[in-house]
């Protein structure tokens, strides 16, 4: 049931960061994709290892880009397409807002991040990739500066 629920939300993640990469989104799917993050940030303790999950489960072969390390955004070449969910961290570590799409140049180095902000006024900011860190294994954005307060 678990599993089901982790398969159904990352497909739901998927159809609704798909039109926040093609360009601006909906207040409504902006709302939809903050709910479902804040879902994904409280699912993500630590999960008990499922018995016989090889019989059920495809396997998946990381590739490069999913294994990517971590460090500040503008280095990383080519990062994981998960980093379209990732949540956003103020420098004290708070959850500040979710990731609505990543600028990359031609070389594949992202150069910027717009950011949906968590609070009363639905706010879009976007943040030079050099301003941020991005930790692979926990799929979060680290802000290291030019966030506006949440008040």
């Amino acid at each position: 049931m678990n599993t089901r629920m982790i398969a159904m939300t990352g497909a739901a993640v998927l159809l609704l960061a798909a039109p926040a990469l093609a360009g601006e989104s909906s207040s409504a799917e902006r709302e939809v994709t903050r709910q479902l993050n804040i879902q994904a940030a409280k699912d993500a303790a630590p999960a008990q290892p499922i018995v016989n999950a090889a019989s059920t489960a495809p396997m998946v072969t990381a590739t490069p880009s999913d294994t990517a390390a971590s460090g500040t955004l503008s280095t990383i070449t080519n990062p994981p397409s998960k980093i379209a969910t990732a949540n956003v961290l103020d420098s004290s570590g708070k959850t500040v807002g979710a990731v609505q799409r990543v600028e990359v140049s031609p070389e594949g180095k992202p150069t910027r991040v717009s950011v949906a902000m968590i609070g009363a006024k639905e706010q879009i900011v976007v943040l030079d990739a050099a301003s941020v860190n991005y930790d692979a294994h926990k799929n979060e954005i680290t802000a290291l500066s030019g966030l506006p307060s949440n008040g």
